[in-house]
């Protein structure tokens, strides 16, 4: 995790901060399910299996599509996080870098990307029929006090919204769309629901995909902290005893407190599916290559138990490693003399088989030196001059 979460800052600093928040949602009312129910007669939610390898292939076309700009413009950078809940379907939480092109640098441009009001049911009924099903949060507040989301008489979501003629932002940099009281409403739990309710969402996306598919905008760096911690945290886990219980009467019992104790982590049935099938719980575009270095002589290597440590050493001894290897291809590629460690990822690859750095002849990869730590003395200082030199 903690990988994970340097790669996504080195990302960061190479594109800046990413400029919006999708969440896209598993749909049990997909055709591809429906058609299985009606088939099997068994309900999805039996069926994790079927479940997951429908939603990873629906993940991978949106991917295609948002690289390709089909709905935002061309993209710098993008990943994604996939979360499973303790019931239900999984999620994924996804961060897009827009390139300097379709970079949103006004609120009407936001605007046109980003909706949270319900549309016109004459003129776009389609469209209609998709938000009032998947984008409307609720009813919660006056209209139903006994909603799970409401704590201390408030919606802990902050739900319903104010009207606002114009999008703007909050004191504490967070969006307010624009959520005008256009009299359109839709009836919910026999109570009329209008643009308060409304979760942000791209009529695009939504009409394509037909799923609960959320879309923030992201402009601060606080936001930005709060996405990171939300998309990379950590499994549900809990502490938990198992003992016997006695009455007050009978004798106390010796307990063996260790054989007693247990660190758990729940395992959902549609977790279990996606990582039997191998699919990517994390993913990042472009790919971040982790760059290895050391002191002279204090490289890493490996051996088994039972090998000879006379055959370890000449094996290893004239090995190039990663590190030594960028230094032997600046003497070979003068084009890359003038790029730092971290740079040369841009424009050359590293072939592990081989142990050397060749000229790439296509596809990014964004650079990042391993961690070392102040105290490590020497190690860190070189990490410093590799940064700059």
């Amino acid at each position: 995790m903690f990988n994970h979460c340097q790669d996504v800052m080195e990302i960061c600093k190479h594109f800046g901060y990413p400029d919006l928040f999708l969440t896209i949602t598993c749909n049990p009312n997909w055709p591809e399910f429906q058609r299985f129910t009606e088939r099997e007669r068994i309900p999805i939610a039996d069926r994790p299996d079927i479940s997951c390898r429908v939603f990873h292939a629906k993940l991978k076309c949106l991917l295609s599509d948002l690289k390709e700009g089909v709905f935002f413009g061309p993209l710098s950078a993008s990943m994604y996080t996939i979360e499973f809940q303790k019931r239900g379907l999984p999620h994924a939480h996804m961060l897009l870098w827009l390139n300097g092109e379709s970079n949103l640098q006004s609120f009407e441009i936001v605007d046109e990307f980003i909706c949270a009001e319900l549309p016109n049911p004459l003129k776009f009924p389609a469209l209609y029929n998709v938000v009032t099903k998947y984008m409307i949060y609720g009813p919660c507040g006056r209209l139903r006090p006994s909603s799970p989301c409401m704590k201390d008489g408030k919606c802990s979501k902050f739900y319903p919204k104010r009207f606002v003629d114009q999008m703007r932002f909050d004191e504490d940099g967070y969006p307010i769309y624009r959520c005008r009281n256009m009299g359109v409403t839709v009836k919910i739990n026999d109570v009329d629901i209008d643009n308060k309710f409304v979760v942000p969402y791209n009529p695009l996306l939504l009409m394509k995909y037909q799923a609960h598919i959320n879309l923030e905008f992201c402009n601060k760096s606080n936001v930005i902290k709060y996405l990171f911690k939300y998309i990379n945290k950590d499994p549900d886990r809990v502490t938990a005893t198992v003992g016997e219980t006695y009455h007050v009467s009978e004798s106390s019992q010796v307990v063996d407190e260790i054989k007693q104790y247990y660190d758990c982590r729940y395992l959902s049935p549609s977790e279990s599916m996606w990582r039997i099938f191998a699919y990517d719980i994390h993913h990042r575009w472009p790919s971040v290559q982790r760059l290895t270095f050391h002191l002279p002589n204090q490289q890493h290597v490996v051996f088994d138990d039972a090998d000879i440590t006379t055959h370890v050493y000449l094996r290893n001894k004239d090995l190039l490693t990663m590190f030594t290897g960028w230094m032997m291809a600046n003497r070979r590629f003068p084009d890359g003399r003038s790029l730092t460690y971290v740079e040369y990822p841009g424009k050359f690859v590293y072939c592990s088989n081989s142990r050397e750095w060749k000229p790439k002849q296509r596809g990014f990869s964004i650079g990042r030196l391993s961690f070392a730590h102040p105290s490590s003395g020497e190690l860190f200082y070189m990490r410093m001059l590799l940064n700059v030199q």
